[in-house]
């Protein structure tokens, strides 16, 4: 077994569980007005949580891309496709019932093969989709990995920064598309590949302060610009929540690379290296956890007021989630559903 690495664990616990905090925020972002008090609260606290999921691709890049190249291809897609092409096949099903039995919708088996195929099952399950074609890619990434200068993959990181973070500007706000393919600069596997170079060449220590003005910047840009896009449109303007925009780009280096520095500090903890261990299957359970809280319970994110409401429907999906999953994995046979 690999030796963990230990602000890793911390850093994937901490990221799953301001998923949660996404998607209870997300509540009421979706469905309020920009010019109630609890949006305007919503987006302030989902504006410093989008760095989560970039974090996610950046760990696995680390883990993955920076080993030697020489793991055949078939054995290495063998091990990791499983780990995400099963528990994606069995919670579209899982999903795809929950749509039927509860939200009344009604499909053929065609048009159930096309909702899987097209990433329509359940909005949270897309996050599958896009590790899988990491990983596909990935053995090969790594090659490129082992034999890049640092040079090379500083401008390999920049190309992807112009392309996903910068270009996307244009027919936001200027109204016209610009006719240069992204290519292999499609924005995911620049953090996939950012993982791996900081795991290669650490920022310095010294940067810190730089980067966490930047971060400060980042979310304040976050946060004003999805009120006023918002607010221009007439209903929820996403752009500035986009995971490979400069904004949220900022505040993730920031957090990454402070996680770098923790790392001597940082000393095992049994909980966290279990509940890392649990973080695909809290990922995919927690929707169902926030919905039958509510429809149970009566519990959600608008509970007697926001300020309380959020946080404590954000605890208790997380803990129920993790709960659940903890029971899934000393199940045989079940733990390959939630590994």
């Amino acid at each position: 077994m690999a030796q963990r690495i230990h602000y890793m664990d911390w850093l994937r616990v901490i990221s799953i569980f301001v998923v949660v905090g996404i998607h209870v925020v997300s509540k009421i972002i979706n469905s309020g007005s920009y010019t109630e008090w609890e949006w305007q609260y919503a987006n302030a606290i989902d504006s410093a949580l989008r760095w989560c999921v970039p974090v996610f691709f950046m760990l696995s890049g680390a883990l993955l891309l920076t080993r030697r190249p020489d793991e055949p291809v078939g054995e290495f897609l063998k091990k990791r496709l499983a780990k995400a092409l099963i528990p994606l096949v069995f919670w579209s099903g899982v999903y795809t019932a929950y749509n039927i039995f509860e939200k009344g919708e009604s499909y053929t088996i065609w048009e159930m093969i096309k909702l899987f195929l097209s990433d329509d099952v359940y909005y949270h399950l897309w996050f599958l989709y896009v590790i899988i074609g990491l990983y596909v890619m990935a053995p090969f990434l790594r090659i490129l990995v082992h034999h890049l200068s640092q040079k090379a993959f500083l401008y390999f990181l920049i190309f992807w920064f112009v392309y996903s973070g910068v270009l996307p500007f244009a027919p936001k706000f200027f109204g016209f598309e610009l006719a240069i393919p992204a290519g292999m600069f499609e924005p995911y596997i620049g953090y996939f590949m950012l993982g791996a170079y900081l795991y290669l060449y650490p920022l310095s220590k010294k940067s810190l302060p730089l980067l966490g003005f930047l971060a400060i910047i980042g979310y304040f840009i976050t946060f004003f610009g999805t009120s006023l896009l918002t607010e221009r449109r007439g209903e929820f303007d996403d752009f500035f929540y986009e995971h490979y925009r400069p904004n949220a780009l900022a505040i993730t280096l920031f957090i990454y690379v402070g996680f770098q520095h923790l790392a001597a500090k940082i000393k095992p903890n049994r909980w966290i290296t279990r509940m890392s261990t649990a973080t695909l299957g809290i990922y995919v359970i927690h929707p169902l956890i926030q919905t039958y809280l509510h429809k149970i319970f009566g519990i959600n994110e608008m509970t007697g007021t926001p300020i309380i409401g959020i946080p404590l429907v954000w605890i208790l999906i997380f803990f129920l989630s993790f709960a659940i999953i903890l029971l899934f994995q000393k199940i045989p046979g079940v733990k390959h559903i939630v590994p």
